[in-house]
């Protein structure tokens, strides 16, 4: 399928093949009829991404405070990779669409394939031939509102929710400000809700145009008598409530507002509007106590490459009107004639003409075209699984080809750079749950094709190995699916997230037909690190049991994110696994028995993350994992204090290292590093060449087994003895 694909380090667009997106708990596959184009809001991105680093740090200082932050917390080389990453990463345009439904999760209500819905959301709704979408981003369409009409419905739902805010009532009379797309839709809103509406902006044609769409005046900004007509539109009184529909960096029109206002009116700001400028204002909004509001859709919307949504919605009772709710409130206007669009649809547009568009939008003079619709004519039936990105196929060598599912920021930060680095990988095919992810990876990182579809990964016979980094819920199953067809297999902690899962990857592991045992690695990489390396030699000798603390600074993490998801097995099985095994690799032993302890919480919708976990290990040494999600953000993440033997140690974040024995102390710097490289490199050397796993089976499931056996003391509040030979653990 093809996509409309802007770099945000260059702002060059592009009309791209991609994969289509793969269907998904919670949401539904459409298939795009037209989607509208919001020309105040895509032209601010593309000329965004135009702009140098310099400019960049300018328009969003916010961000640049946060690159900034993370600099001195992480160091400057992994900031700098964190920032180009984020740079080259393709930014999907769009954000309101309507279409037809090809397939749709089980669990996902009231929507059915086939039927017509209009979709919204940023990252979701883009212009793109097919789209996945979260059912509360989605409504279904009436009968008599046509694909053309639904496809203003994320647009027309923020100005819904705008008029909602202005708290307006029968007769109330209400100024406009800023007369595009929104401002339009606001303007027709209002005339619907019984209100006398005067619009106001710098262009002729849109005050033209908003008189059609119902307003009652319709002045020009820069008319010389316009507070007068103000006045006389308002009988001297002042406007009941005015709507700012406009993305500026000027305060011209908060300072009108402030003159054409009634005492103790209501002020609404719709868009991009920064704090600092309302600040900057006339005093008069504060001597006629003029009521300011922004107006923000409740409810799912925001994307974030980084979150999913979950599926969870507001009760009506506390939270009326959710973005859904807006959206089908807006359909129903729709359906009802009592909001006609017909005035607004400018420009109808071939999808493959889209570049056209934003040629015309970045250069030309578009107050004239203000609803410019995209329309999706000949969609294939079916996208191919599997997208070639090499032009010339890749020569058989003695390589090790790998194959990834998943390949998300962690992925693109900690692991993918060391396999397009390694001499010996050969990089087959790539698999991502959003098409555009998947080419851009495959592009960067040099893989021979992408795809949707991880089978296409799984039953490739040139791919040896494959690396898994997708959510936690699907771990146990890809390395399940993988072993079963013969794979290598890495995967990102945690191995598996269910006791019956780590069930089936024993019974795969030990099933393989082959003479050697398949490589099997874990994502626990601290073993690996530099420092926790020289940790462990300082140890090495010692034969008396240690005393291991290690903290966690974990940080607050809210409730929904998908991280505390329990279906995903919430955040120390997420987590956990990393600290475990440090506790085996430092002790050479399995844990035998473990005891978790939690703070009191007041919300007990939030999953308790404030966790004391104490290991007794077979050696007699004892390990206590804090980890603790209530401490300053300012403090860095992990600490691990290690006595014994007369002996001392403190490893500070991976950064420092402090050794103490008898009356000598040594301390090691080194720039954070906590072994991703090394344990890419040793998992490949272990695939060509065989030998002893750095990590054994038996202690990737004692690790697994440990997590679980955690959780089930806490929820016992007793002591879980644990059988890692056996793969089991009991209260005891």
């Amino acid at each position: 399928m093809y996509q409309i694909v802007e770099n945000y380090r260059t702002g060059d667009l592009k009309l791209q093949e991609v994969p289509p997106p793969m269907l998904r708990r919670g949401g539904a596959v459409v298939r795009t009829c037209y989607s509208l184009v919001s020309v105040g809001t895509e032209r601010s991105t593309i000329e965004m991404s135009q702009k140098n680093l310099i400019g960049k740090a300018r328009q969003r200082p916010d961000l640049a405070r946060q690159v900034i932050a993370t600099a001195k917390k992480t160091g400057l080389k992994n900031t700098i990779d964190l920032v180009r990453t984020r740079l080259n990463a393709p930014v999907p345009l769009g954000y309101s669409l309507s279409g037809v439904v090809e397939h749709v999760s089980r669990d996902v209500a009231g929507v059915a394939v086939g039927g017509l819905v209009a979709c919204a959301g940023a990252g979701y709704a883009n212009h793109a031939e097919r789209v996945f979408v979260p059912k509360h981003l989605m409504a279904r369409v009436p009968e008599n509102v046509s694909a053309q009409e639904a496809a203003f419905t994320t647009l027309g739902s923020i100005a819904l929710h705008g008029v909602r805010q202005a708290n307006v009532h029968l007769g109330d009379k209400v100024g406009v400000i800023g007369l595009g797309l929104v401002g339009q839709l606001t303007t027709g809103l209002l005339g619907a809700q019984g209100c006398r509406v005067l619009a106001i902006d710098l262009n002729a044609h849109v005050v033209a145009l908003a008189r059609q769409m119902g307003a009652d005046v319709g002045l020009l900004r820069d008319e010389p008598d316009v507070v007068e007509r103000v006045r006389d539109f308002t009988d001297g009184i002042g406007l009941d409530a005015i709507i700012i529909a406009a993305g500026t960096s000027s305060n011209d029109a908060f300072q009108l507002a402030a003159e054409i206002m009634r005492d103790k009116g209501t002020l609404v700001v719709v868009g991009g509007i920064r704090m600092e400028i309302v600040k900057s204002v006339s005093s008069d909004f504060y001597r006629k106590e003029i009521d300011i509001r922004f107006s923000r859709s409740y409810g799912p919307g925001r994307y974030d490459p980084d979150y999913e949504e979950k599926g969870v919605d507001y009760p009506v009772g506390y939270v009326r009107w959710t973005e859904q709710r807006n959206m089908s409130c807006f359909l129903e206007f729709l359906a009802s004639r009592q909001l006609c669009l017909k005035p607004l649809i400018t420009d109808v547009i071939p999808f493959e003409q889209a570049k056209d568009v934003y040629e015309m939008i970045l250069h030309e003079n578009t107050r004239s075209h203000v609803g410019i619709v995209l329309e999706y004519r000949d969609v294939p039936e079916r996208s191919p699984a599997r997208i070639a990105v090499r032009d010339v196929a890749r020569a058989a060598s003695a390589a090790v080809g790998i194959g990834a599912i998943g390949a998300g920021k962690f992925a693109q930060l900690n692991i993918l750079p060391h396999l397009k680095r390694h001499p010996d990988v050969a990089l087959r095919g790539v698999c991502t749950s959003r098409g555009l992810t998947a080419r851009n990876v495959a592009e960067r990182y040099g893989f021979d094709y992408c795809s949707h579809d991880p089978n296409e990964i799984l039953n490739d016979s040139d791919t040896a190995a494959v690396f898994i980094a997708t959510r936690h819920d699907s771990h146990g199953r890809y390395v399940v699916e993988a072993l079963k067809r013969g794979k290598h297999v890495y995967v990102e902690k945690p191995l598996c997230i269910a006791r019956s899962e780590l069930d089936e990857i024993v019974a795969a592991y030990h099933g393989v037909a082959t003479n050697q045992a398949p490589c099997l690695m874990v994502g626990y990489n601290r073993r690996f690190s530099p420092l926790g390396r020289k940790l462990k030699e300082f140890f090495q000798a010692t034969t008396v049991p240690l005393t291991i603390t290690y903290r966690v600074n974990a940080g607050y993490m809210a409730k929904d994110n998908w991280y505390q998801d329990p279906t995903q097995g919430g955040r120390f099985i997420g987590e956990g696994g990393h600290f475990v095994d440090f506790a085996i690799y430092l002790t050479n032993s399995m844990p035998v028995s473990v005891s978790t302890f939690a703070l009191p919480s007041n919300d007990e919708s939030i999953p308790n993350d404030n966790l004391t976990v104490v290991l007794q290990m077979e050696d007699g040494s004892v390990a206590t994992i804090v980890y603790n999600s209530s401490g300053a953000s300012s403090m860095p993440k992990e600490r691990v204090e290690v006595l014994g033997a007369n002996s001392s140690a403190v490893l500070d974040d991976f950064t420092s290292l402090y050794l103490f024995r008898a009356n000598k102390k040594k301390r090691i710097k080194h720039q954070q590093d906590k072994g991703y490289r090394e344990e890419i490199n040793s998992c490949i050397d272990l695939i060509r060449s065989g030998g002893q796993p750095p990590i054994s089976f038996q202690g990737l499931i004692a690790t697994s087994l440990t997590t679980f056996a955690a959780m089930e003391s806490l929820k016992t509040k007793e002591r879980v003895l644990i059988d890692a030979l056996n793969g089991a653990y009991q209260s005891g």
